[in-house]
């Protein structure tokens, strides 16, 4: 018994990381795309003097400012969740079981959100192609397109450590390999011989 405590406390505190590592890298992801501006080209060409560049930034595109503000969201609602995690569910069952359905409500909130998040930074290559017919922001705008995309990663990173932390709460560590070991006692071998 104390073996499996243990276990869950271990299992418990994996889950608490990972929602750590995911407002972390929600908080990246959102600093990264704040910080993607850049001067580039106009039509007219390219040289040193400002009047031949003009300013690119994630606030000239609606869907970059959404996958910005998802990204805060995300981090704040994460933040909440791991709060909770660290010091909720001490004061009863009844307040247990609504701290559990906010963890699942913030959970599917902070997903679509993240991914939404990615999806919408890995777009920017198509930005003002017209379907490729045309070169788009990224020829001549390279730093800023390399800061989205790297916005983009770093929501998905945070997406994957939320669904793992999702997976070890519903799936203990603990019982990876106890299956495994119970066929292996009670089965039998591979000439009929069994274990007794």
């Amino acid at each position: 018994m104390a073996g499996d405590k243990k276990s869950d406390g271990s299992t418990d505190a994996a889950c608490l990381a990972l929602r750590i590592a995911t407002v972390a890298l929600s908080v990246a992801s959102a600093a990264m795309m704040a910080s993607a501006s850049q001067r580039s080209c106009t039509a007219a060409g390219c040289s040193p003097s400002p009047a031949s560049q003009q300013q690119v930034s994630y606030s000239d595109y609606s869907s970059l400012k959404y996958s910005l503000a998802a990204t805060i969201v995300s981090a704040a609602v994460q933040a909440a969740a791991a709060f909770l995690k660290a010091c909720g569910g001490k004061d009863g069952e009844s307040k247990s079981k609504v701290i559990k359905s906010v963890y699942e409500l913030v959970d599917a909130a902070s997903q679509v959100f993240l991914y939404s998040s990615s999806a919408l930074s890995f777009s920017v290559d198509d930005f003002g192609t017209c379907g490729h017919r045309v070169a788009g922001v990224c020829k001549g705008s390279g730093e800023f397109c390399q800061r989205v995309r790297a916005s983009g990663i770093l929501s998905m990173a945070a997406a994957v450590c939320l669904a793992a932390s999702k997976y070890l709460k519903d799936v203990p560590v603990s019982t990876w390999f106890k299956s495994g070991e119970k066929k292996a006692k009670k089965g039998c071998g591979p000439r009929g011989h069994c274990h007794h």
